[in-house]
C-alpha cells in the first residue's frame, strides 16, 4: 500500500514536470487582456488525468502549470490557471468514467475525450479572460465579456490542438508505458 502511494506521487510529479515543460513552448497571440498563448501544457493535464485519475491529475496539473505561472511572470493569475485545471480535470475524469469499457478506452472514446477536453479548455479560457477583464481592468460585465473574446483565439487554438493531441499522446504514452512494464493504474 505504501509503495503504491509513493508510486502515485512519483507519477504525479512526472506529469507536473510534463505540464510545466510543454507549457514553455508557446505561440503568443496579441490581446488587449491577459497574455494568451497556445501551448500543449493543458493537453498534458488532460493526459495526467487519464493516467492518474482526478485527484492526482488535478494535483499534478495545478502544480505543473501553477509553477509555470509563478516562475514565468504570470503569478498574479496563477489562481485562474488552477481554476482552469480544476474544470479540465473534472471534465476529463467524468468523460473517462462514462466512456471506459472493461477493456479500456475505445478509439472513439479517446477522440471524444480529446474533443471534450478541447471544448472545456475553450470555455475555461474564456472564463479566465472574463475574470481578468472584470478584476484587473475593472470593466463592467458587458465590456468585460466582449474584451474576453479578444483573447479567445488563443484558447480556441489550444482547444483545437487538444482535439488531436490528447488522443494521439495517450496512445503513444500507453504503448511506451506498456513496453516499459510500467503500471498505468488509475488512483
Amino acid at each position: 500500500m505504501r509503495n503504491e502511494k509513493l508510486y502515485a506521487v512519483i507519477r504525479a510529479a512526472f506529469f507536473a514536470a510534463l505540464d510545466y515543460v510543454f507549457a514553455m513552448f508557446q505561440i503568443h497571440v496579441p490581446s488587449p487582456v491577459g497574455h494568451p498563448f497556445v501551448d500543449l501544457g493543458f493537453s498534458f493535464v488532460a493526459l495526467g488525468t487519464l493516467f492518474l485519475g482526478f485527484k492526482y491529475g488535478f494535483i499534478s496539473g495545478a502544480i505543473g502549470l501553477g509553477l509555470f505561472d509563478l516562475l514565468n511572470g504570470y503569478a498574479n493569475h496563477a489562481y485562474l490557471t488552477v481554476m482552469e485545471v480544476l474544470l479540465l480535470t473534472a471534465a476529463v475524469a467524468v468523460s473517462y468514467r462514462l466512456l471506459k469499457r472493461n477493456d479500456g478506452l475505445s478509439r472513439s472514446s479517446l477522440i471524444t475525450i480529446g474533443i471534450v477536453s478541447g471544448l472545456v479548455k475553450m470555455f475555461s479560457g474564456y472564463l479566465r479572460y472574463l475574470a481578468e477583464s472584470l478584476i484587473d481592468a475593472g470593466l463592467p460585465f458587458g465590456k468585460a465579456a466582449v474584451t474576453a473574446l479578444a483573447a479567445f483565439p488563443a484558447d480556441f487554438a489550444t482547444g483545437f490542438v487538444m482535439f488531436f493531441a490528447v488522443p494521439v499522446f495517450f496512445v503513444v504514452m500507453s504503448r511506451v508505458t506498456s513496453r516499459m512494464n510500467l503500471s498505468v493504474q488509475r488512483h
